[in-house]
């Protein structure tokens, strides 16, 4: 949970002096005068951070020219760069004032505005000190880990199957061993002090480039049991219904193969222990309320923590002034609600390349300042007459760098991602374009006072054992209370998927620039930031790591020599008379994609459900599973026994099977129905078997199954039945499906009618509220149904959900679900639980 500063220890007030302290060492250690010179256009200060000598604990800053070199390189006046300015910590953005130029061409790249004259020097910030041995730690940390002449301090990993991020190669662990964390057991010494229950709200904070592939561990903690877990295995991608769009953004291709209502309710939300009515409605004899766990809130998206605006101190601020319309207004997660905050970070240069990579990530930039942003850190196409990519420079106002890269990193707001997210401000800062270096006190007494999970890009598998031995143990006694009581806290952890160590959102784009090429550029405040976290991170671990890599040999042999039983942390493997360790089975392997199935090794895999946008047919046809199977159909004539075949068919359906050459006997594709519908427009009655043509059209047209127009031009693209199947394979693809690319119908080709097109940006009917990530109707309950809807939409799911006495209806518009709720309860705050929210609404009927 998220921890609260004790205000009751007057003996720590004595060292408000250590934030200060800390911000100094970093920029001595890494030179300051060349970081400052680089991040400031200086070219030779230092910046002095010290006590403010009074009783508030404000923190000054100050900066003091060590020579009075020309301003020509740096745009500054030489009285300017000459200037000693003394404020206090929230407003080190005063010194940037004193230090900005009078144009903003010449001020441009220093991360600086030149409207932002009136600094408040009397403001301060309410920091929580550092205690004198965490001091000594972060300096020490920070003494050892900064000598590094390239500045590029990775945690290198020692175990040759991750790579240079720390992340394993293998989804999967390998056919000679898996991934193994050896802290998950009673034994070991760092969990005598864990919290005995799973936290009430887990709260993500993504800042941009740190590790997408985290939500696999956050969904798993959400869906897996010791018994049944999902597959990880799922392509980044997906896809836009009803258009060949696609975007890579694997947290929203895994929520929609595994919706919160059907895989995480379930296990979050305890069931009713009784009930009534036939259909599982009915009244529950036991209440939920809004104290129950439920897993992951606030979505997945890069939305930074929330400021605490009940905090006078800083909503009296100059900062809040200047800000206060764009803070929202949710509540701090920490300080109000109480959330446990789970954090990635990373090495900060490392976050700017990758950012420059993904398309110049700078979330929080108006359209104006994005648009600027592209156009300058362009990289230059290849040339007709060499092979290579030519460096070219590049200018922000009239400076001008070396390349691109250096452009972007420099660009002011870009700098300082992690700072702000953690104070309540976007990653890339399109107001102020400031650097972060203002938000340092409060961002650092955030990481080392109130976040519970820290994890380090570079130390990847590491920190995804921390997090499972930090929040997945469960105490094995039925009566938790008792167990507390009577101190035996024995615990019994879920171990991590295979899945959680692998890299699920790796960048194929060819990078053509590196660290050399920021020539010099340091995201100062980050840095800092960056040497906090991996101070946390160590405590965190303590003194011995928990990740491991171990054969099956070494498994079978540790397991017999410790004999350790379900005390012990290593896996319970399936191992047949001739030592052969049983390996189970992915959903790719069994040759599902959806469903529920036995992984050979005597568990159940869980592959999900099927996706409607997976191929490129319009979004008014529907996908049910089938056997394992995602089945591409059209619901009217599925109604009539026209779509999967059997002896009960209609008999026109022998007729046309003969006719056309379907591709399976048991089901049609969408290719067959096509072809279907334009024998029945274009029977001619000169045909030699009029009857038969008027049959076709009597069957087809008239009763409203075919819509005549122009021939489609899917009939040529030859797509067969394996061709729509392959294309809700859970590793497909959207963008290179040949189904998805080619099944294309417009609306005055000849097709099967299937269901009325719902306008998704069209009001929905009345009572029906749209969800959002935040700030929306916030109502959770026990999920105990859910309906695939077929043509009905809302009024289909109200029926459905009034019949059976559901008290919560939510329409799942995307995939045509309709989850049923009852036992629902009112979270009674802004931040709804995680979930695909983009096309879901909910119909309260309590």
């Amino acid at each position: 949970m998220g921890n609260s500063t004790n205000d009751d220890q007057p003996q720590q007030q004595t060292h408000r002096w250590l934030y200060p302290k800390i911000i100094f060492v970093v920029l001595f250690v890494f030179g300051a005068a060349t970081t400052i010179s680089t991040h400031f256009q200086l070219s030779s200060s230092s910046l002095l951070l010290s006590s403010s000598g009074n009783d508030t604990g404000g923190v000054k800053v100050k900066v003091a020219s060590s020579s009075s070199s020309s301003s020509s390189s740096n745009g500054l006046s030489d009285a300017e760069s000459s200037s000693s300015t003394t404020i206090s910590n929230t407003n080190a953005n005063a010194v940037m004032d004193k230090l900005k130029t009078t144009s903003h061409s010449t001020s441009v790249g220093d991360g600086f505005t030149d409207d932002d004259d009136d600094v408040d020097a009397n403001s301060t910030v309410s920091a929580a000190p550092l205690s004198p041995s965490t001091h000594d730690a972060i300096n020490e940390n920070i003494t050892t880990t900064s000598n590094n002449a390239s500045m590029n301090h990775h945690y290198e990993s020692k175990n040759s199957s991750t790579s240079s991020t720390g992340h394993s190669d293998s989804s999967s662990g390998s056919s000679n061993g898996m991934h193994v964390c050896t802290c998950l057991t009673n034994t070991h010494p760092m969990n005598s002090n864990l919290s005995p229950t799973p936290p009430k709200r887990l709260r993500w904070l993504h800042i941009p480039k740190t590790g997408t592939s985290f939500v696999s561990t956050l969904w798993s903690y959400m869906t897996t049991t010791e018994q049944r877990y999902i597959d990880l295995a799922v392509n980044s991608q997906w896809c836009s219904k009803g258009t060949t769009a696609f975007y890579s953004m694997y947290d929203f291709a895994l929520m929609r193969r595994y919706p919160w209502e059907m895989y995480g309710a379930p296990n979050m939300i305890p069931s009713s222990s009784s009930s009534s009515g036939g259909g599982g409605g009915g009244k529950s004899t036991i209440r939920l309320d809004s104290n129950l766990p439920l897993g992951l809130v606030g979505g997945t998206q890069h939305q930074p923590l929330a400021q605490n605006l009940n905090d006078k101190s800083f909503t009296s601020s100059h900062r809040y002034q200047r800000l206060q319309k764009h803070w929202k207004k949710f509540g701090s997660e920490i300080f109000e609600h109480n959330f446990t905050v789970a954090t990635f970070f990373r090495q900060p240069e490392d976050r700017i390349i990758s950012a420059f990579y993904d398309g110049r990530h700078a979330n929080g930039f108006t359209p104006g300042l994005y648009k600027e942003l592209i156009a300058l850190s362009r990289i230059p196409t290849t040339s007709p007459t060499t092979t290579t990519t030519t460096k070219h420079l590049c200018k922000i106002g009239n400076v001008t760098y070396h390349n691109p890269l250096e452009c972007y990193a420099r660009y002011p707001g870009i700098a300082g991602c992690m700072s702000r997210m953690l104070t309540g401000e976007t990653c890339a800062d399109g107001l102020l374009q400031e650097s972060g270096l203002e938000n340092l006190p409060e961002a650092i007494d955030v990481i080392m006072n109130h976040l519970e999970f820290v994890g380090l890009m570079e130390e990847w598998n590491e920190s995804i054992c921390q997090f499972h031995r930090l929040y997945t143990g469960r105490i094995v006694d039925n009566q938790v209370e008792d167990s507390i009581r009577r101190g035996q806290q024995r615990r019994q952890w879920i171990p991590p998927l295979q899945g959680e160590f692998s890299n699920v959102h790796k960048s194929t784009k060819k990078q053509d620039y590196g660290l050399e090429d920021l020539h010099g550029f340091t995201d100062v405040a980050d840095r800092v930031i960056y040497e906090a976290a991996k101070l946390k991170f160590q405590q965190m671990v303590g003194g011995e790591k928990c990740y491991r890599y171990m054969t099956w040999d070494e498994i079978i042999e540790e397991r017999r020599e410790k004999n350790n039983g379900d005390d012990g942390y290593l896996p319970h493997l399936k191992v047949d008379d001739d030592g052969k360790v049983c390996q189970p089975k992915s959903c790719s392997d069994l040759g599902k994609q959806c469903g529920e199935w036995d992984d050979g090794c005597g568990k159940t895999i869980i592959c999900g459900m099927c996706n409607i946008a997976r191929t490129g047919l319009p979004s008014t046809w529907r996908v049910k599973c089938v056997e394992g199977q995602c089945i591409d159909y059209c619901p009217p004539w599925d109604e009539k026994g026209y779509w999967f075949l059997s002896d009960n068919s209609p008999s026109v359906m022998t007729q046309i099977t003969d006719e056309i050459a379907i591709q399976d006997r048991s089901y049609l594709s969408p290719v067959d129905a096509i072809t279907i519908c334009e024998l029945a427009c274009n029977k001619s009655n000169n045909d030699d078997s009029k009857r038969h043509g008027k049959v076709l059209k009597s069957s087809f047209v008239s009763s409203g199954l075919c819509r005549c127009g122009t021939t489609p031009k899917i009939l040529n693209a030859n797509l067969t039945l394996e061709d729509f199947s392959k294309a809700h394979d859970l590793n497909e693809m959207c963008s290179t499906n040949k189904a998805r690319n080619s099944a294309i119908l417009t609306e005055k080709e000849t097709q099967p009618i299937c269901c009325p097109y719902i306008d998704e940006k069209a009001n929905p009917p009345k009572g029906w509220k749209r969800q959002y990530v935040m700030a929306s109707v916030n109502l959770e309950g026990e999920y105990f149904d859910h309906v695939r809807i077929e043509c009905g939409g809302f009024q289909e799911c109200e029926s459905v959900a009034r019949k059976k006495k559901a008290e919560l209806a939510v329409f799942d518009l995307f995939n045509s679900m309709c989850y049923l709720a009852r036992n629902v309860f009112d979270l009674k705050n802004m931040y709804t639980v995680t979930k695909d929210n983009q096309y879901r609404y909910s119909l309260e009927l309590r």
